[in-house]
């Protein structure tokens, strides 16, 4: 009876000593003719390593033909596995013993082109098996360690590592590329006389078609699918590559700094320092707030919207302002249609809502816990934005691709608990903010004025008085109001009010 083969084949990219992808499969295919074998199914994983960022990490869940191929072995689908050398299997103890459990699983013998045939389910070949993933391990571990005493000596004379070119500096990574160290250096100046904020200088850099070299690159995820580069800077993506040690010259590994450099700087430290202390110090709330609903609104595309500011002239005429909520998308994703609202429209239809709260009593009065409350999410919010940055920064790290994913992972669920402690936050100032004139305006609703009410002028004038009071009341507090009342977005298309959809905040 002819025996059914299946046959794997694996390379890195980085493996020049061993044949390629199509000659490992001729191999094994004549092997499998010399035996009589018959070839019912190919395995392969091109350009994926079997060795992880430690000795003994499994690599499997990165090779999918591998994962195939298990299965396969574990349901007796054939009776030999061929490869050219046991190394293409698995160059770790975790991986190999995979193969070795699976092969007794599904009764399935090895016919290797380096080792001949073996048997993983008898003592005898069970011990071959294992002496030949020790073999590589032990490769590994000499390859390890001398890669690390090299990167140790490179180190030590104030060379870099190699990796993705940084942005600011040459192939190299010690010498400057003027046009990119030129943005750096006016961003950094920019940023801490306060004429640009980070988002600012993100917008301005995606719209002068500045580009990394990493956002120029397509990238294939792990279930095969490849993902167009997105060529657009963000806030967080401006604020890290700003504040990289290496743009004062400084060399660091593992977060402590090298004696030696010989990275060329790009600003001086202390601008370094200032601008890392301005950072996260944060913006100013007084200077954040600058339109009432800015990252209050949200795109249906669930996007913020920010507060713009267009003009428009005729030739010899006047010149127009026009104040605009725009979805903060609307550079970056060109795959869709993006909502925008002028200005006045959404705040005076917000204000006639907060008008309406007040006439039913929604509006809450404050109580002698609130300070208490706000100081422990205050450091709640801290230790969350130094978690963030903590992430961010191990994204950006070249070195640390293999934590990539799980770190971003990480970041989207310190973003929603961000989200989630700035709304509890937004709540309790709300009720602080209920003081003053609007605090006096609430207590004369409620001691019944509404009941002297006698025309539609009455009531007209109290309209007039609320809007005076609501115009009054500082920005930054209006904004508190609203955040713990609505979460309002705006349909694409269309016009007016009739688009905002106000979704009220559940009360807890």
């Amino acid at each position: 009876m002819t025996k059914r083969a299946a046959i794997y084949a694996r390379i890195s990219k980085a493996d020049k000593t061993v044949p390629k992808v199509a000659n490992q499969i001729l191999i094994c295919k004549a092997l499998a003719e010399d035996h009589g074998y018959e070839v019912a199914e190919i395995f392969e994983d091109d350009g994926i390593a079997a060795s992880g960022k430690q000795i003994d990490d499994s690599t499997l869940s990165n090779r999918p033909g591998a994962l195939r191929l298990l299965e396969a072995m574990r349901s007796g689908q054939f009776d030999i596995l061929l490869a050219v050398e046991g190394e293409r299997l698995a160059r770790t103890y975790p991986d190999g013993m995979e193969f070795i459990k699976a092969s007794i699983a599904g009764g399935v013998t090895w016919h290797l082109d380096t080792d001949g045939q073996l048997d993983p389910s008898t003592p005898a070949g069970e011990e071959t098996a294992v002496s030949i993933f020790a073999s590589g391990r032990r490769e590994g571990r000499v390859r390890t360690a001398r890669q690390k005493r090299r990167y140790d000596r490179e180190r030590a004379a104030g060379m870099p590592l190699w990796g993705t070119r940084p942005f600011g500096y040459e192939e190299d990574r010690i010498s400057l590329r003027p046009a990119e160290a030129d943005l750096i250096r006016q961003a950094v100046k920019d940023y801490l006389e306060g004429t640009r904020s980070m988002l600012r200088i993100a917008q301005d850099w995606t719209a002068a078609g500045v580009l990394t070299d990493g956002m120029k690159r397509e990238r294939t995820g792990r279930d095969g699918v490849v993902k167009p580069a997105r060529q657009a800077w963000t806030a967080t993506t401006v604020r890290q590559v700003l504040q990289r040690d290496r743009n004062a010259g400084i060399l660091t590994h593992n977060g402590a700094r090298m004696p030696e450099s010989q990275i060329q700087p790009i600003i001086e430290e202390e601008e370094l320092e200032a601008l890392k202390a301005r950072v996260k110090l944060g913006t100013p709330v007084g200077a954040r707030a600058k339109s009432l609903l800015g990252g209050i609104l949200r795109c249906e595309c669930g996007a913020p919207m920010h507060g713009t500011v267009s003009y428009s002239q005729r030739r010899g005429g006047p010149r127009y302002e026009y104040k605009n909520y725009k979805c903060s998308q609307v550079l970056y994703d060109k795959s869709q249609r993006h909502a925008s609202i002028g200005q006045a429209t959404a705040d005076d239809w917000v204000g006639g809502h907060m008008l309406r709260d007040l006439v039913t009593g929604k509006l809450d009065s404050p109580t002698s816990d609130i300070p208490v409350q706000l100081q422990m999410l205050t450091q709640r919010l801290t230790a969350n934005a130094e978690a963030v940055e903590h992430v961010g920064g191990i994204i950006i790290d070249p070195s640390l691709k293999t934590l990539h994913a799980k770190a971003r992972g990480q970041l989207k669920t310190l973003e929603a608990e961000r989200s989630e402690l700035e709304q509890e936050r937004d709540s309790l100032l709300a009720r602080v903010d209920d003081g003053g004139d609007l605090a006096a305006l609430l207590t004369e609703w409620r001691d019944g004025i509404f009941s002297t009410f006698k025309t539609t002028d009455d009531w007209d004038q109290w309209t007039e008085k609320f809007n005076e009071v609501w115009g009054a009341v500082e920005i930054v507090k209006k904004q508190a109001l609203i955040r713990a009342r609505y979460r309002p977005t705006v349909k694409v298309g269309g016009r007016g009010s009739s688009r905002i959809s106000l979704n009220p905040v559940e009360a807890s």
